[in-house]
């Protein structure tokens, strides 16, 4: 296990001593979860950074951008199918 110290700054900051980073392969942009478990003791996780690469294919694609008249057109149109539809089963 290594122990390595860093003194808390009047703005709170911590800095993560190079050893410690060297041997958690912590790169710039990454971040630390703090836990505290109850008994008080404080454990730290490094949280990488992740590439925009990697959100590639998360979100549907978008739709073709269809004008308001042409929208509210077509939805008076599926309305009035839907509606006759029901009246011929009447």
């Amino acid at each position: 296990m290594k122990i390595e110290r860093s003194r808390i700054t009047g703005k709170g900051q911590v800095q993560v001593p190079a050893k410690i980073r060297k041997a958690i392969n912590a790169e710039i942009g990454d971040e630390l979860a703090f836990m505290v478990d109850e008994r008080g003791e404080v454990k730290v996780k490094l949280v990488k950074k992740r590439k925009i690469s990697e959100f590639a294919g998360v979100l549907r694609k978008r739709r073709k951008y269809v004008q308001r008249d042409k929208e509210r057109q077509l939805t008076k149109t599926r309305v009035a199918e839907r509606v006759a539809r029901e009246h011929e089963q009447q």
